[in-house]
């Protein structure tokens, strides 16, 4: 009689050699399938060329691989419309840079779903402030809005924005002090101090529960009125006066540029309103007194506890 070819030893020792085999394959087909992380995924979508360019010189990339991220996510139109190029980040300080993009990073994963309505403030990764606002299904951070929400990665959330956000700087008053064009109103805002205390604290706080938003004159439009046109001239100004001046150029709430609407609005100083007019999407705000309505130059300077909107005018009430 013929021996048969294999022993059920040797059939049973087969079978788990191909069984082995076959997990082998398993687990290399699994690890092909491993979600992408934040970083993997902006490093190969095409709309963040830009965002990858910033992420790169700045050497944050394994910050975008940490657990439980949600990253804001400028496109490269949002860059554009920022005027940033690949050429004009590289030209900026690295660690500045490295904070433009952990600004947009928060400690938490966070779909579009987990956000509540109306405007709430977050702490970003450089512990700054983000302001959220969820309206209508719209959700705004600072001055951008979210334009396509709930990229789902491993280690969190990506949603993509249609501005570059600007990282908050401190209190309103610290703001206002950093900016080279602000110097007359930082002069102007010691000199009441002592005399008008909400005021001062209402710009000085760094908590981001009483917000305000301040219409602030730069230096030319001190200049452009006799009475507080030099250091000098606001010093010896009456405190009480001024105060009154610089209230009116403050409302409560926080509203960025794309959120001014036309009509009028209460200020702090109370019983006066400034009048705003806002049109496809360009905002001017006018005083009782003047006679012209000013400008923004500059929007949206974002604070802990506010932002501010650098205007050429002195309001007058």
């Amino acid at each position: 009689m013929n021996k048969p070819l294999l022993s059920r030893t040797h059939r049973a020792f087969v079978f788990v050699l191909l069984l082995i085999a076959g997990l082998s394959c398993q687990t290399n087909d699994d690890t092909v399938a491993i979600p992408k992380t934040i970083a993997d995924q902006i490093l190969e979508d095409n709309q963040f060329s830009l965002l990858r360019a910033a992420v790169t010189y700045a050497e944050v990339g394994d910050a975008l691989k940490g657990a439980n991220l949600t990253l804001f996510a400028p496109n490269d139109a949002a860059f554009q419309a920022s005027g940033l190029t690949e050429a004009g980040i590289r030209a900026l300080p690295k660690e500045q840079v490295k904070n433009i993009v952990l600004y947009h990073v928060l400690y938490s994963s966070i779909g579009s779903s987990a956000i509540p309505s109306g405007q709430n403030s977050v702490q970003t990764a450089t512990n700054g402030v983000a302001f959220i606002n969820k309206s209508d299904n719209i959700i705004r951070v600072n001055n951008a809005q979210i334009v396509q929400a709930d990229l789902s990665t491993a280690n969190g959330y990506i949603h993509v924005i249609n501005r570059v956000l600007s990282p908050s700087n401190g209190s309103l008053l610290a703001t206002i002090q950093n900016n080279p064009d602000l110097t007359l109103l930082s002069a102007a805002v010691r000199r009441v101090a002592s005399t008008n205390p909400t005021l001062s604290a209402a710009l000085s706080t760094t908590a981001s529960t009483n917000t305000v938003t301040v219409f602030a004159p730069n230096d030319a439009a001190f200049r452009s009125d006799s009475r507080y046109s030099t250091v000098t001239a606001i010093e010896a100004a009456n405190p009480q006066t001024l105060a009154n001046i610089l209230s009116y150029h403050i409302i409560t709430g926080i509203v960025f540029s794309n959120q001014l609407q036309s009509g009028s609005v209460n200020t702090l100083l109370s019983g006066s309103r400034l009048t705003i007019s806002a049109t496809n999407g360009n905002a001017t705000v006018k005083g009782n007194r003047n006679s012209t309505a000013a400008t923004i130059k500059t929007p949206d300077l974002v604070a802990n506890n506010g932002v501010v909107h650098v205007i050429d005018q002195l309001l007058q009430p």
